[in-house]
């Protein structure tokens, strides 16, 4: 897979635009956008274009939105601190279907586990 950039986006309804373009594989999206929501944008997106894969960028603690975002229909999440390889192996994980987070977030998903009894 060679990455292209095939448009941008500077609100959720740009995103949604370049959603329904049908160019997109895999739309990457800051959670921090004027006038909607990278939240609201997500569900729109989402609903729309269930099978579309979203990674979100965001510059929040992962404790704060990491899961809920996935919850939500995200592909995955990285936090803006992240460095360009590894955007790029995020995109090219969700491309192929899969889910990614970064280490960060799989760590405090791995202590919530242990926390909660469910890993012994």
């Amino acid at each position: 897979m060679d990455l292209r950039v095939a448009g941008e986006a500077a609100n959720g309804s740009e995103a949604l635009e370049l959603a329904r373009g049908g160019e997109v594989d895999v739309l990457l999206m800051d959670i921090s956008m004027p006038r909607q929501s990278g939240v609201d944008a997500l569900a729109a997106i989402k609903a729309r274009f269930p099978e579309l894969p979203v990674l979100v960028l965001s510059g929040f603690p992962e404790s704060h939105c990491a899961t809920t975002l996935l919850r939500q229909g995200a592909s995955g999440y990285l936090n803006k601190e992240c460095d360009a390889e590894e955007i790029v192996t995020a995109i090219r994980t969700v491309f192929r279907g899969r889910k990614y987070i970064g280490p960060a977030v799989a760590e405090m998903l791995a202590e919530g586990l242990c926390g909660d009894g469910l890993i012994p």
